[in-house]
């Protein structure tokens, strides 16, 4: 180890390593709701030194956008019926958001690419344990029992997380694979794309399988070649399974997926429900929401009849609870990271791990227009750090290329 990389590794080793066991754990979803908790204490361990306060402090547009959000939040709280619960859920996702996006930076800047040598290789590797899982479990039971009409999910997760880590650790498994030289593993990061796909269909949620499917066409979209090859072989898997009677089983499935059965209505009707709860919140207090957390508290009084927790789709889920300016700093936050990554990931030498992150992070939201699992804390962690790593390389190309001068970091995508 040279001593420029040892000076680094000592600059930045804890906060490194504090990322690897936070993203893994984050990823597996083993003790999930306690990690905010380690996360917050080793930002304040970084906050004692000075340099390490420049880098989490650098990125003063995410401050005044974050500010902007929070006190807006606070006062939407504030006059809600739950005061006192909702302004301290309102300050909790001030922390929630700034903590990870920036002690992303940690593990990612112009002299430190432990996130590049070590946490993607290490999300990877779970991810294929995660469709392993998957995919034996769905197996097993096939063999036992038949089509087990349910959702599977892994073990360490719940229902609700599964599809969208499925989602996230997608793009990062397709960078690691896609950014090594070699023709072999364009081929290996293709076939892993179509074990996504089978692992999230197996999960049986609808806004997984467009979430993706939205990460599939970003990540293919510079290798048409494979784009075409990926939609024809997912066509003739549909049209079979549709046509032999032998795979019935996996009919049923596809039906479930398309709303073709009882189960699956019941879940359409209770998404739409929920829209046209959010909706009317939003009609009677569109200016400042009903405040924080106080969705599932106003749902039954707009026509539902029953208990929701959210309103299955993200950008209704900001105006409502927050009201209209809530909802604009919130969008704020997740285009800013958006434009960052359209800006950069080209620019940057590990251009394809850089496109499979972007690529996750969009496919999150995609499957937020049916959803709301970026504003539970299980899976807004992971969410807001992918955004913390979309920013960081933003910072690290416009260092290393003089404010994106129109040079090649890395290899430019092609579509061998």
């Amino acid at each position: 180890m040279t001593k420029v990389r040892w000076d680094v590794l000592k600059k930045y080793g804890i906060e490194s390593y504090f990322l690897l066991i936070i993203f893994s754990l984050t990823w597996i979803g083993y003790r999930r709701k306690y990690i905010l908790g380690f996360i917050v204490l080793a930002i304040l361990f970084s906050l004692f030194f000075k340099n390490k306060r420049k880098l989490i402090f650098r990125d003063k547009f995410l401050i005044i956008l974050l500010f902007g959000f929070t006190i807006n939040n606070v006062i939407s709280s504030l006059l809600s019926i739950d005061i006192l619960k909702s302004s301290l859920l309102s300050l909790l996702w001030f922390v929630v958001i700034f903590i990870p996006m920036s002690y992303a930076g940690f593990g990612l800047n112009g002299k430190n690419e432990f996130f590049i040598k070590w946490i993607v290789p290490v999300s990877f590797i779970i991810s294929l344990i995660f469709i392993l899982y998957l995919s034996i479990v769905f197996l097993y039971d096939l063999k036992t029992q038949g089509f087990v009409y349910r959702r599977y999910s892994f073990y360490f997760s719940s229902i609700a997380a599964t599809p969208d880590t499925l989602t996230m650790l997608s793009g990062i498994g397709y960078g690691w694979l896609r950014q090594k030289k070699d023709t072999k593993y364009i081929w290996l990061s293709f076939f892993y794309l179509l074990f996504c796909t089978f692992g999230m269909f197996i999960t049986a949620d609808r806004g997984g399988v467009l979430a993706l499917f939205t990460v599939t066409i970003i990540l293919l979209s510079f290798d048409y070649k494979r784009l075409v090859l990926f939609f024809i072989i997912i066509f003739v898997v549909v049209y079979v399974s549709l046509k032999i009677d032998s795979l019935y089983t996996i009919k049923r499935l596809f039906d479930y997926l398309f709303s073709k059965s009882t189960l699956s209505e019941s879940l359409a009707w209770s998404t739409l429900a929920s829209f046209r709860a959010a909706w009317g919140m939003i009609k009677d207090h569109w200016l400042m929401g009903v405040g924080t957390n106080n969705f599932s508290k106003f749902v039954r009084q707009y026509g539902t009849g029953r208990w929701f927790a959210y309103a299955h789709n993200f950008i209704l889920q900001f105006w409502a609870e927050n009201g209209l300016f809530g909802m604009i700093f919130g969008l704020s936050i997740i285009g800013l990271a958006i434009y960052r990554w359209i800006k950069s990931w080209k620019f940057y030498k590990y251009n394809y791990i850089a496109l499979g992150v972007g690529a996750s992070f969009i496919g999150m939201l995609v499957g937020n227009l049916t959803n709301s699992t970026i504003w539970i804390l299980t899976i807004a962690l992971p969410f807001w750090l992918l955004a913390g790593i979309l920013c960081s390389i933003y910072f690290v190309v416009r260092e290393e290329t003089n404010h994106f001068e129109q040079t090649w970091v890395g290899d430019e995508p092609s579509s061998e």
